[in-house]
């Protein structure tokens, strides 16, 4: 059985991609690097071991000695781990220094650089969890009203300007008005913080860049972002369709309609088009035309453009 590497950080994702490629007759060697791997994914794993996220070397050299080729990097990572102490090897030391002042993005490249040079390639998290993926449309019984949908089209057009520039994923709107914008600290915080600043009736939505890299993270939203959303009083939860994790859809979305708050899936078409559902058939609304806010229905269908 061919092996595949797992470097894992927090939360569910990395079992959840343990066990699809056991089901696709791969051997998981996991390679634990923000916590101690849980006692679930110790007993799907063929071999587990534990590494600060500075030691490159070590990591390396452990999926070298496993006959690792392939790797998926998989599992929340808090960045802001870069602004405190942390043990780091000779390899972490020069990436570092190449790539002082240049971001996370760039760090994070140099390391897939790293292991790619070695003969592990990096593969994308989405080629074994794509049934984490929704398609585009609403995904709860509950319905975005009129006023709503304008919220989610303007917060999903910024959400997508936000990751361009690098900055986060998320951000929170109400009256087409933007409300706090996600950054280092995360997208509940962002949530909580928009809540705190706007009150009852927010939108929140999640967009990657247009030319997001997909081997290192996938957007992904669960029951805690619902809970954020809800305590903070939010409207709907917006997310692209098929470039996003939604983790326990079904449970996810029973929880939403009782908190009556729409989740909705859409499609950046292309540079200037979101596709999405409205009153149960897909939509396409040209950038910046105020009709796409007031009139939605006066627009045709997909397969008509």
């Amino acid at each position: 059985m061919e092996k595949i590497g797992l470097i894992a950080g927090a939360g569910d994702l990395p079992l959840l991609l343990a066990q699809a490629t056991l089901e696709q007759g791969r051997m998981p060697i996991v390679i634990q690097i923000t916590q101690p791997a849980s006692k679930q994914l110790e007993s799907v794993a063929s071999e587990t071991y534990s590494f600060g996220i500075g030691q490159v070397q070590k990591i390396t050299r452990t999926l070298l000695d496993s006959s690792v080729r392939e790797l998926v990097i998989i599992g929340k990572i808090d960045t802001s781990i870069l602004f405190r102490p942390f043990l780091v090897d000779p390899i972490a030391v020069k990436i570092l220094t190449r790539n002082r002042n240049k971001g996370t993005h760039a760090i994070v490249a140099a390391v897939i650089e790293h292991f790619e040079s070695k003969g592990i390639t990096v593969i994308e998290q989405r080629q074994f969890l794509k049934g984490l993926m929704p398609k585009a449309g609403v995904l709860t019984k509950r319905q975005p009203t009129q006023s709503q949908w304008a919220d989610v089209r303007y917060g999903m057009q910024l959400a997508r300007r936000v990751a361009d520039l690098g900055i986060g994923q998320t951000v929170v709107v109400k009256n087409m008005t933007v409300i706090a914008v996600e950054a280092i600290e995360g997208t509940d915080e962002a949530i909580k913080r928009g809540g705190a600043l706007a009150g009852k009736g927010v939108v929140v939505a999640k967009a990657a860049a247009a030319d997001h890299d997909f081997r290192v993270d996938v957007p992904t939203v669960g029951g805690q972002t619902l809970k954020a959303l809800h305590a903070a009083g939010g409207s709907v939860l917006a997310i692209e369709a098929e470039r996003t994790f939604v983790m326990n859809q079904r449970v996810l979305c029973e929880d939403a309609d009782r908190w009556k708050i729409p989740i909705v899936a859409l499609d950046f078409a292309n540079g200037n088009q979101i596709r999405y559902s409205y009153n149960k058939s897909a939509r396409f609304f040209p950038k910046g035309n105020p009709r796409a806010e007031s009139h939605p229905n006066d627009y045709k269908d997909e397969e008509e453009t």
